[in-house]
């Protein structure tokens, strides 16, 4: 009886694991991806999560659904986690350009300026025919927040050979001249990105430190002012107006600018004191 019994155990044990397998089903998996990305889109990242859970469920081997699940859990500042996908994606797919971009963004956010360095510079070698304009303008974000200039205009150059019309990689690009004292360059290149956005809040924000820079007071109120007709909560474009209003002795607009800042960010020190100089002054 004992080879009988061992034989049924042995049966049983098989049949137990069998009934643990999830079976492939391509199509389960896609309607929940796409239910995923709906709900990513609508902002109910906990519902989206669910659902990319359940696509690798039904299909584990589909990198796409990790770069989606990845890119959800970066908004959401689950850092670990997006990059933990992110190298998942290219351990299915080693030729995903967009994953080592997003792998890149991970470790740039977490302070890693070398690791993101690596990701970006392995996406500009993937592909020769592909638009490098993101990882190129990434990389020279670090070089520009490393204080190299010269690296950082080399790069958003680069950048813009593929999406001339971008207006980010414009303005990076005339933000750095400006730090490279190269001012007439500078200027060129944000008018440039002006014409093409004339909303462009961050370029006008820019031209108004530029203006500042050379001592264009009044041009540099303008633009200042121009900033905040676009986006009136950038409470940095309230501090830069209230300096270069101090410079033409408009004490009053400045006090008032200030003040906005403030409603802002109420506990911004920097806002604080210079507010605190104005009303004594």
């Amino acid at each position: 009886m004992r080879p009988i019994i061992f034989f049924v155990i042995i049966a049983s044990l098989i049949s137990a694991c069998s009934s643990n397998e999830i079976d492939i089903d391509l199509k389960k998996s896609d309607s929940h991806y796409q239910l995923g990305l709906e709900f990513a889109q609508l902002s109910l990242f906990k519902n989206a999560m669910d659902e990319f859970d359940l696509a690798i469920k039904f299909n584990p081997n589909n990198p796409n659904i990790y770069r989606k699940k990845g890119l959800v859990l970066f908004g959401m500042s689950h850092y670990d986690e997006a990059k933990t996908n992110f190298e998942k994606t290219i351990s299915l797919n080693p030729q995903d350009t967009q994953a080592y971009i997003n792998l890149g963004m991970v470790n740039y956010t977490s302070g890693n300026n070398q690791e993101a360095l690596v990701n970006w510079e392995k996406a500009i070698t993937l592909k020769t025919d592909d638009n490098d304009g993101k990882a190129l303008n990434n990389i020279g974000n670090i070089y520009k927040s490393e204080k190299k200039f010269n690296k950082a205009i080399e790069y958003y150059k680069k950048a813009i050979t593929f999406e001339p019309g971008n207006t980010t990689f414009l303005n990076n690009l005339g933000d750095s001249y400006r730090l490279a004292g190269e001012l007439d360059q500078a200027e060129t290149t944000l008018l440039k990105s002006l014409d093409l956005d004339s909303n462009g809040m961050l370029t006008q924000f820019n031209l108004g430190i530029l203006y500042k820079t050379q001592g264009k007071t009044l041009k540099a109120i303008k633009s200042f002012q121009n900033s905040l007709q676009v986006n009136p909560h950038y409470t940095e474009a309230y501090y830069e107006l209230a300096t270069a209003l101090i410079r033409v002795k408009n004490i009053e607009s400045a006090k008032l600018s200030l003040e906005k800042a403030l409603q802002v960010d109420p506990t911004n020190e920097k806002f604080k004191k210079l507010y605190n100089k104005v009303i004594t002054s």
